[in-house]
């Protein structure tokens, strides 16, 4: 990671014109020619993007971004993670590839479905509102951080369906996150904490089906359910 950002670069974009520090802002965590490429393709959508190297989580604190962006993988990627969800827990990260007009329709849709009106998701007595980034378990709120809502929120838009370990990182880390299913492992395990031991007092949603992937269940399998049009549920 060679791209660093100072003190001095974070204060520069705050007193940028006012259309653009209105702006959609985002950090980009990448480094070399590519990183380059994709920073320029990110400015060119007339957002607010600054860049970072190993130091990211120092500069999400400081530049408070809508979205963070990785290109390539730091080391200790875990550590790093759990850091940045510390500091900004409400806002999503993405990994990406190197093709850069893959990576800005990605950060474009999530911009542009952050301001359409969600549905209610409702799976059994679980419960989410899109929209106000809510979730209830039996009517008991279940605080989550960005990632893990998006986690959730694949799951429960496709209940009672088997999910592979591919499908769920592509879709919620984007496919730079490459064969890294241990970061499924891991979000898999936080969402347990919290909604089934948590909140659902050890009565389980999130199923595992050894070699095939995770499964989303209403303890009560006649009360899956869903309030909005069936159009919007997604698909694989």
């Amino acid at each position: 990671m060679s791209l660093t950002l100072g003190t001095e670069q974070i204060t520069a974009a705050r007193r940028e014109p006012l259309a653009a520090t209105e702006a959609v802002r985002v950090l980009l965590v990448a480094g070399g020619g590519d990183g380059r490429v994709l920073g320029a393709a990110l400015r060119g959508e007339g957002w607010c993007v600054v860049s970072a190297g190993a130091e990211f989580v120092a500069v999400a604190r400081e530049f408070r971004p809508d979205v963070v962006v990785l290109h390539g993988l730091p080391a200790d990627l875990r550590g790093r993670l759990a850091r940045l969800e510390e500091v900004v827990p409400e806002v999503p990260v993405l990994f990406v590839s190197g093709d850069a007009a893959r990576a800005v329709a990605r950060v474009r849709a999530l911009v542009e479905s952050a301001g359409e009106r969600a549905p209610l998701l409702v799976v059994g007595d679980l419960a989410m509102d899109e929209e106000a980034r809510e979730v209830t378990r039996g009517g008991v709120p279940v605080r989550l951080t960005a990632t893990e809502f998006e986690l959730l929120r694949y799951l429960m838009r496709n209940p009672r369906r088997v999910l592979s370990k591919a499908q769920i990182l592509e879709r919620v880390w984007g496919a730079g996150a490459g064969a890294r299913g241990n970061l499924v492992e891991l979000y898999i395990s936080y969402l347990r904490r919290k909604i089934d031991v948590g909140a659902g007092s050890g009565v389980p949603v999130i199923h595992t089906r050894r070699g095939a992937g995770y499964v989303l269940k209403a303890a009560d399998p006649g009360a899956d359910a869903r309030q909005g049009p069936p159009s919007l549920v997604s698909g694989g």
